[in-house]
C-alpha cells in the first residue's frame, strides 16, 4: 500500500493492511502503465491489478490473492504486484513467502522505498531485529517523508530515549500524527512526565483507545516495564520465568511466537483451532487467521487442534507441568476466558502471563482485559502488570493469591 500512516485502531493510511499493528504501503495504480493481453475482451493486467488492489483494500485477501497469483503466472512483471503479494502473504502469516516476494519487488525496482518498509516489517516479525531496522532506514532514505517507515523503525526501538526520538521524528514528518502524539504522551509519563498525558486527556483525543490505554497503565500501583517489539518483551519476561518448566500458547496460528519460545524453554504446549477464529472478532471475521488446518512441525511441541471448550476439560483433566509462561494469543475474550479457566491448575506465582491484544485495540477492554480480570474476579485473584508494550498491545502480568 503506497505510503503508510496511523489513523485510529488500525486503519493507518487508506490502503493499510488491517491485520497489522504497524503499516504495510500497498503499490497503487499508476496511470501511464497499460499492458494488455492479445485477447481484446479479456481484461487488461493492469485492470486485473486494480482490481486486486480493490479487493485487497476491501480487506478481501482471499479473493485478492487469486488475482495477485494470477498477474504473476501470466507473468505481470510489475513491482508492484510481487509487493502487494507480499504483503497478502504477510497478512495471511506466510513470512518467509512474503520475504521472497518483497525480495523480488525490490530486486527489480530497487527505490520502491515502500516495499523496502514492507520487508522491515516482514523482518520483524521474523526476529530478524538488525535486517528489519536496516529496511527501515533504507526506506526513510529514499523517501524521507515516509511516515509509515519513520513509525515502524519507532517500534524497533529498544530504549524509552531512542523511542522518543523516533517518535519526534514520525511528528517532524507529520505533526498531526495522533498515535505518535499519544505515544510520545506515554513515553513521557514513564520518564515521570505526566504533563503532557494530562492535557491529552483534556482533548478531543480523551476518548481515544490509546488514551484509555494509557491511563489504565498510569493509574496502575506501579508503571510497568516498556517494551515497544514483542520480543523485546519475550526475552525480559523469559529472563524472569522458571526456565525448567513447559510454557503454554493459546492461538499458535503459524508459530512465530511458538518458535521463538522454544529456544528458551525446549518444551511447549499449543492450542489452535488452526482453522482461525471461531467466532467473529469485532471487525474480523470468523475464519480469520486460519493456518488452513496446516499444524506447525516444531521439536518440543505438543500441539492441541480444535475449539478451546471442546480440547481444554480434556487435556487438563489431567495433571500437567507447572507453566513457566503461559501466552494467550487467542484475541476473543470467550477464548481467552476459556483457556484462563482450564489453565488454572497449571499456574502459581511464578507463572507468568502474556497477552497479545491486552490494550490498544478499539473495543480492547471487551476482550482479553475483560477475560483476566473477569477469571480474577470470580477467583478472588488479583495481578501485577510487569510489562506493556504500547506498539505492540501486549501485556505481560503475575497472578496475586493463587
Amino acid at each position: 500500500m503506497d505510503g503508510s500512516s496511523q489513523e485510529g485502531e488500525k486503519k493507518k493510511k487508506v490502503y493499510e493492511v488491517k491485520t497489522f499493528p504497524i503499516s504495510f504501503a500497498l503499490g497503487e495504480n499508476q496511470e501511464n502503465i497499460t499492458i494488455t493481453t492479445q485477447t481484446p475482451s479479456k481484461p487488461s493486467k493492469e485492470k486485473k491489478f486494480h482490481k486486486a488492489r480493490m479487493l485487497h483494500k476491501q480487506g478481501k485477501i482471499a479473493e485478492a490473492k487469486k488475482y495477485y497469483q494470477q498477474l504473476i503466472n501470466e507473468g505481470f512483471n510489475d513491482h508492484r504486484v510481487f509487493s502487494n503479494y507480499g504483503v497478502i502473504l504477510a497478512q495471511l502469516g506466510k513470512l518467509k513467502e512474503a520475504e521472497i516476494s518483497t525480495r523480488k519487488a525490490i530486486e527489480m525496482q530497487p527505490n520502491y522505498a515502500e516495499a523496502h518498509s514492507n520487508l522491515g516489517i516482514i523482518l520483524n516479525d521474523l526476529g530478524k531485529l538488525e535486517e528489519a531496522e536496516i529496511c527501515q532506514r533504507k526506506a526513510i532514505k529514499i523517501k524521507p517523508n515516509l511516515t509509515g517507515a519513520a513509525w515502524n523503525l519507532y517500534g524497533l526501538a529498544n530504549t524509552i530515549k531512542e523511542a522518543e526520538e523516533r517518535v519526534n521524528q514520525v511528528l517532524k514528518i507529520d505533526e498531526n500524527h495522533v498515535e505518535a502524539q499519544l505515544h510520545l504522551s506515554a513515553l513521557k509519563l514513564h520518564q515521570g512526565d505526566q504533563s503532557l498525558f494530562d492535557n491529552l486527556t483534556k482533548s478531543t483525543h480523551k476518548d481515544h483507545a490509546i488514551t484509555r490505554s494509557i491511563k489504565w497503565v498510569a493509574n496502575l500501583p506501579k508503571l510497568p516495564e516498556l517494551f515497544f517489539y514483542r520480543w523485546a518483551l519475550f526475552d525480559s519476561m523469559t529472563k524472569k520465568s522458571k526456565k525448567d518448566r513447559p510454557f503454554y500458547e493459546f492461538g499458535v496460528w503459524r508459530g512465530a511466537s511458538f518458535r521463538y519460545l522454544i529456544n528458551t524453554f525446549k518444551k511447549g504446549y499449543g492450542f489452535d483451532t488452526f482453522e482461525g477464529l471461531p467466532e467473529d472478532w469485532h471487525h474480523e471475521a470468523q475464519g480469520t487467521y486460519s493456518a488452513e488446518g496446516i499444524i506447525p512441525n516444531i521439536e518440543g511441541g505438543e500441539f492441541i487442534a480444535g475449539k478451546f471448550e471442546d480440547t481444554l476439560p480434556t487435556f487438563y483433566s489431567k495433571p500437567r507441568p507447572m507453566a513457566s509462561i503461559i501466552n494467550f494469543d487467542a484475541d476473543l475474550y470467550s477464548s481467552t476466558l476459556c483457556a484462563l479457566n482450564c489453565s488454572k491448575p497449571v499456574i502459581d506465582k511464578d507463572t507468568i502471563l502474556i497477552f497479545d491484544e491486552f490494550i490498544i485495540s478499539e473495543n480492547w477492554e471487551q476482550d482479553e482485559y475483560k477475560a483476566l480480570n473477569e477469571f480474577c474476579s470470580k477467583n478472588n485473584l488479583t495481578y501485577e502488570v510487569l510489562a506493556v508494550s504500547y506498539f505492540e498491545k501486549q501485556v505481560a502480568v503475575k497472578l496475586i493469591g493463587v
